[in-house]
């Protein structure tokens, strides 16, 4: 049965009662994560825990050029037996594709976000080593040639302004636009010389990525809140005296990594590999007649995180999205795991969800939101997902990788709801690798107690 968005809501119970309340929902929440849990069998599989919460792409080679919040180790290829041809439909910056590549296998990667499939394209494609000579000689030239440089247009984001120091626009943009007309007929090498660009943003902002979006360099973090930090202290802090040589050597610096890292290309299949931008709910059309060994995939998990919000910077400044309507229709396409998406498109009612949903406190800020439609429609989404991943996989297996998430007092046991969904779409057997315990939020724990031990991270494995 088809359903549009609702907000069906009960008395509330408030003062003297709440704790009652919490006791009554922790009983029964118990009682029915012990039934759900049941219904599928469980492993330990701890040895998976630095591959499934990965932190090489800080600093191996390739996959460092430009770091994606969320990445899993591409390890998991010979760990989990992925085969010759493998799909990962949430592909990021490419992570299991340039692990396909290095071994020799092929990897096909789908992603909504252009500039995650620009990263992961630049990463798999090779510069000739007359190419990579004519970058190093652009870097190496670079200081003298900046200043007769015209400044690249600013893009229309309300806080473009705010988000770097006058000067280090200036240098940024006048960088942006030698670029351009210096491989004005070489777009493999432009492509490469713009992904460095995009990376040392953050580095040389006056923002930084924290939590579902970004805060300024401006205010600093404390205890009973955020302090504003003295005008022109904290830029001397940050960038030095010369901002327009920190951004320099900020951008030479970047680059001459990946000048370095550019050996490794000398070996493995990197042509091979296939970047795809797209939506996962359209995988039929973007993969037609196409059929894999194995897929494994990390979906955004259910936690209410706006990648493009946290990322909005690198995409209007990189050129990715050059309007509100074009950012807002990446938002609304985008699986519903964030309050950004469309939340008002119909859903196919999930087995056991409305369980949890309905032990949900009402009073809480995530209800008030719209969580509980963002649930249904983040798994009505990955319905249609792992109907795709059935048709598409030839005998082999889907391995998904997933934390649970707790709002308004409740655990939602994404890795169970999951794996009864591959079932439901065709999947014969469901089984759930149990990686690590994930932490419950300061806000979440009292509630929850003695319940933690649902706050897990899992590989879910359809066969």
């Amino acid at each position: 049965m088809l359903h549009t968005r609702q907000y069906a809501r009960t008395p509330s119970v408030s003062g003297a009662k709440d704790q009652k309340s919490d006791d009554s929902r922790r009983r029964i929440l118990e009682k029915i994560l012990r039934e759900v849990n049941d219904t599928v069998p469980f492993r330990n599989r701890s040895d998976l825990s630095s591959f499934v919460n990965w932190k090489g792409n800080a600093d191996s080679p390739i996959h460092r050029w430009l770091r994606y919040r969320e990445a899993y180790s591409p390890n998991l290829i010979t760990k989990l037996g992925l085969g010759d041809n493998i799909l990962d439909p949430f592909c990021g910056c490419g992570s299991i594709l340039i692990g396909a590549a290095e071994n020799g296998n092929t990897a096909t990667g789908i992603d909504i976000n252009p500039l995650a499939i620009f990263a992961a394209k630049v990463k798999l494609t090779p510069l000739s080593r007359t190419q990579l000579t004519a970058v190093q000689k652009y870097v190496n030239n670079l200081d003298s040639n900046t200043d007769s440089a015209k400044c690249w247009p600013i893009p229309e984001l309300s806080i473009a302004s705010k988000v770097f120091e006058p000067t280090i626009l200036e240098t940024l943009l006048r960088i942006r636009s030698l670029t351009e007309s210096t491989f004005s007929d070489d777009k493999e090498c432009r492509d490469f010389l713009h992904l460095a660009w995009v990376a040392i943003l953050e580095k040389v902002g006056s923002y930084f990525k924290e939590g579902n979006g970004i805060k300024y360099r401006n205010k600093k973090r404390m205890k009973t809140g955020y302090t504003h930090r003295p005008e022109g202290q904290w830029q001397l802090e940050r960038f030095g005296s010369d901002q327009k040589k920190f951004t320099l050597e900020t951008f030479c610096d970047h680059v001459r990594m990946m000048l370095r890292d550019a050996r490794f290309w000398r070996k493995g299949a990197w042509r091979d590999q296939v970047a795809i931008e797209g939506s996962v709910l359209e995988m039929d059309r973007l993969l037609p007649d196409r059929k894999f060994d194995s897929i494994v995939f990390s979906p955004p998990y259910a936690n209410r995180f706006d990648y493009f919000e946290s990322m909005k910077v690198e995409l209007w400044f990189g050129g990715f999205v050059d309007s509100y309507e074009s950012i807002n229709r990446f938002r609304k396409a985008s699986l519903r795991s964030h309050l950004g998406a469309d939340l008002n498109r119909s859903y196919r009612s999930v087995a056991n969800l409305e369980r949890f949903i309905t032990l949900m406190d009402q009073d809480a800020s995530s209800w008030r939101m719209g969580v509980p439609d963002l649930l249904r429609g983040y798994f009505d989404d990955m319905r249609v997902t792992l109907k795709h991943c059935k048709k598409l996989i030839t005998g082999g297996k889907c391995f998904v990788v997933v934390g649970n998430s707790a709002f308004a007092g409740v655990i939602i046991p994404t890795d169970v709801l999951l794996a009864n969904l591959g079932l439901e779409c065709g999947f014969k057997k469901a089984e759930i690798l149990l990686t690590r315990h994930l932490t419950v939020s300061p806000q979440q724990r009292n509630k929850l107690q003695n319940l933690e031990n649902n706050m897990r991270e899992s590989v879910v494995v359809l066969s």
